[in-house]
């Protein structure tokens, strides 16, 4: 009993003793400091950062052979909107974003307006056209349906407009033409008429230069297009409180091209550059579950959201980033992949680097449908990154800190002003499957949560200290310590809905605030500090 009180005592001191330096206990246990500056913030994210995405292919599409990717009626056309188990998980966020749209919305007509209501039909596979499809069909019945889904959710919503109507195919990938407007001005009129709240309206998907998927316009061409909806959306909402933002160009990041498009059209007429990030690799490689726990790949993004960041700063000050759509890999996710613990390494990750280059939302692909929903298509169960998102959207404030982690590289750590509470949360990542991190933190005026001052002669303070001492952590591993898993386990208890299709509570462990907080490997850790002192966050 001596021995073990006397190691106790050492392993109290080791952090006086030799400071903030990383300690390796042994193979297996590495101690070390985590600084957080509190003093300013250094990017500021949108309160509703978390976004979701619905696509528009029907449930026959099928790129894979003998396994269709949308199979299961799980796109915006077809989507059961009244299933409990989807209304719930969504209703859980209380206000998330939904992004409509994907490769088939610049096909997608509209049954509203002069020439086309009553002219167009649902898609039908064409092999050789454009994606492979025909032109499909938006009814208004449906778009009646959907309004009300995101009524009865909460949802906030971007809806993604066809941007190739009225153009054509002049050689290769190149699209030329002026934008046939009409169709949908008249389902913003109609939006309108019927006071349904799109919170943005987004032109186009990954239609730029020579990195589109199927088509390519022009910045020049895409700039013109793109004035013409600003004068619609200025003048059908002109009476209205809440104008709708313009979103644009919904494509992978070009930096010549974006920079040519913002210039042309100026200031104040796009609202919101959006990039899509697939930066995993296809659905089908082998090397794809590597990455996922590759700290040097997954920090290799970071240069797409520095540049655009550069571009918004040098030439659009009056816009924000966002991404548009970020699926980790791309062919419809991954099977037994995309849908368990292991994908919630990069995803997570990549929301906190977004985060901290002014990236205001973040729109994952997708919220059902494909290998990559957060809710399995054919049952609609939450994967393991829907919980991963719903922490991230309750814990995380919009302010993002300054953090310094000498650690470890297979330490990923982010730290945000808490949610509509005091003090800071921190996104702990660890990528090892070898090595468990005991970890204090500091904050930058060089005070240790284990040595603050406790010498205080304010019997106020003292008591409110007293009350906040606990700090909450939520502990994310998978089920049996198998990374393909589906089930994540919080703080050892698996998250499961239940019968009702109602989402479990997300119930922290507290610990005293002068403790080690220990990363198991292969886990997942969100910290609530609710006494750390961070003026920033006031």
């Amino acid at each position: 009993m001596g021995y073990q009180i006397l190691l106790i005592c050492v392993l109290a001191f080791i952090p006086t003793i030799l400071g903030r330096g990383t300690i390796t206990l042994g193979h297996d246990t590495t101690m070390g400091t985590i600084v957080i500056d509190g003093t300013k913030t250094i990017a500021e994210t949108d309160e509703n950062f978390v976004c979701l995405t619905l696509d528009i292919w029907p449930h026959d599409e099928c790129r894979w052979s003998k396994l269709c990717v949308w199979d299961g009626h799980a796109s915006m056309l077809n989507l059961d909107l009244t299933l409990p188990i989807l209304n719930k998980a969504v209703q859980a966020f209380k206000s998330v974003r939904i992004r409509i749209g994907g490769t088939l919305q610049d096909k997608l007509i509209y049954n509203v307006g002069a020439g086309f209501k009553g002219t167009c039909h649902p898609f039908q596979a064409i092999e050789g056209s454009l994606f492979d499809f025909s032109v499909g069909c938006l009814y208004m019945e449906r778009w009646d349906d959907l309004n009300n889904f995101f009524n009865n959710t909460g949802a906030i919503v971007t809806f993604g407009l066809n941007a190739l109507l009225g153009k054509h195919n002049t050689k290769g990938i190149q699209w030329e033409g002026k934008w046939n407007y009409s169709n949908a001005e008249a389902l913003i009129q109609y939006t309108v008429e019927k006071n349904y709240r799109i919170n943005s309206w987004e032109f186009g998907n990954e239609l730029v230069g020579r990195i589109s998927i199927g088509a390519s316009i022009t910045a020049a061409q895409y700039a013109e297009d793109l004035l013409k909806l600003r004068e619609i959306v200025d003048r059908l909402y002109n009476n209205s409180q809440q104008k709708p933002l313009i979103v644009a160009p919904g494509a992978f990041f070009d930096e010549a091209w974006y920079d040519e498009f913002v210039r042309k059209t100026g200031p104040k007429v796009v609202d919101v550059l959006t990039h899509h990030i697939y930066n995993m690799g296809a659905g089908h490689d082998p090397k794809l579950v590597y990455r996922f726990v590759n700290s040097t790949y997954l920090s290799q993004v970071s240069n797409t959201f520095e540049q655009l960041e550069n571009v918004i700063q040098k030439n659009a000050p009056w816009a924000a980033a966002w991404v548009g759509e970020a699926g980790g890999a791309y062919q419809g996710g991954s099977p037994r992949l995309s849908d368990t613990f292991i994908n919630s390494f990069w995803y997570l990750d990549q929301l906190g680097m977004a985060s901290l280059y002014n990236t205001k939302v973040y729109c994952r692909q997708t919220l059902i449908g494909g290998f990559y929903g957060v809710l399995k298509s054919s049952t609609l169960l939450p994967t393991p990154d829907y919980y991963g998102a719903l922490l991230f959207h309750r814990l995380m404030g919009p302010k993002v800190l300054k953090i310094n982690n000498h650690v470890s590289s297979d330490l990923r750590s982010y730290a945000h002003c808490s949610r509509g509470r005091s003090g800071a949360t921190l996104l702990l990542i660890n990528l090892s499957n070898t090595t468990d991190f005991l970890i204090t933190i500091e904050n930058n005026t060089n005070m240790s949560l284990q040595k603050r001052n406790t010498r205080t002669n304010d019997s106020h303070l003292k008591h409110r200290r007293k009350r906040t001492a606990l700090r909450e952590e939520y502990h994310l591993t998978p089920k049996d310590g198998l990374l393909r898993s589906s089930t994540v386990l919080l703080n050892g208890n698996p998250l499961e809905t239940t019968k009702e299709g109602d989402i479990p509570n997300l119930v922290p462990v507290y610990r005293q605030r002068n403790s080690y907080i220990h990363i198991a490997s292969w886990s997942i850790a969100f910290v609530v500090i609710p006494d750390f002192v961070a003026p920033a966050c006031r």
